[in-house]
């Protein structure tokens, strides 16, 4: 009686343990997927300001009519300035200046 207790104990602790490491391994990467606004913020602060200015300047080209479109200039400008920027830093970028500046639906 008592060695089925403890054993059905060190199961509720072994599964236990096991759902408190998958969520540590998990919850990073599922974060990693959403946008991220206070990094845009950052991100433009450092590197597009120098052009764009803060906040927020056209520099009179065709303004974005998507988020997509807005995506790939950012994508864009990251590759010639050669930032090294990842998908995830594009990503946050854009929904800062959506937010901000654009109020783009799609």
């Amino acid at each position: 009686m008592i060695h089925t207790q403890v054993h059905r104990f060190e199961l509720t602790i072994l599964r236990l343990l096991k759902a408190s490491l998958l969520s540590l391994f998990l919850l990073p990467s599922l974060s990693w997927a959403v946008q991220n606004i206070a990094d845009g913020k950052l991100l433009y602060e450092e590197s597009c300001a120098k052009c764009h200015h803060m906040p927020y300047e056209s520099l009179g080209w065709n303004e974005m009519t998507s988020k997509d479109e807005l995506g790939n200039m950012i994508g864009a400008c990251s590759d010639y300035f050669r930032l090294n920027w990842n998908a995830q830093d594009i990503q946050d970028t854009r929904e800062y200046l959506n937010t901000e500046f654009f109020f783009l639906e799609k």
